[in-house]
């Protein structure tokens, strides 16, 4: 069996290459960092969690929090156990009445409910050999890609709500965040 370890949710970035996002993994000795790219939707939920922002009715990872309360299920760990043709692979250890039971799961999914019921994240040992970045101090997220992020998932959230006013100032403020990120690089 494979060795599994310990990790935590660094945040949620987004790659500016492909405009897609990815969710940074952390071993808890800071010597790895693993990149998980997820949809939009899945991003948004990791974040507004991280944040622990709360809405008026259950997103999807909330209503599945919500259904396994109900059933008296407990989440046990998510495992992140295998890499095949450049997909992660997920599963979640659920327990209820005392057996245990292993559900497949995406891997943003996994993260996502993982958040929410404070399960631990683990990942196999072998994937972060294989997928893994070395954590060196400039890759961590600094508090302007960090409010970036938060500005990114906010507009998301007004457009959704067909609020245009209040997206176009958050677009603005985007463009001058980007600005000063762009100019910190050049210096």
């Amino acid at each position: 069996m494979n060795k599994m370890v310990s990790v935590i949710v660094q945040g949620v970035v987004m790659d500016p290459v492909n405009r897609g996002f990815a969710v940074i993994l952390r071993d808890a000795l800071n010597s790895k960092w693993l990149p998980i790219y997820v949809g939009p939707f899945e991003a948004q939920s990791i974040v507004l969690e991280m944040d622990n922002v709360k809405h008026a009715r259950p997103g999807t990872h909330d209503l599945i929090k919500v259904i396994l309360d109900n059933l008296k299920a407990n989440v046990v760990k998510v495992n992140i156990n295998d890499l095949r043709d450049n997909t992660f692979y997920a599963s979640i250890t659920v327990e209820v009445n005392g057996e245990q039971k292993e559900i497949d799961s995406r891997p943003s999914d996994a993260i996502a409910i993982a958040l929410r019921t404070k399960a631990p994240i683990l990942v196999a040992e072998s994937i972060i050999d294989l997928a893994g970045k070395d954590a060196h101090p400039h890759h961590n997220m600094d508090e302007n890609t960090k409010q970036l992020n938060n500005l990114q998932t906010k507009l998301t959230e007004v457009i959704e709500k067909e609020n245009y006013e209040e997206a176009a100032g958050i677009r603005d403020e985007i463009t001058r965040l980007k600005k000063t990120i762009t100019q910190q690089n050049n210096s």
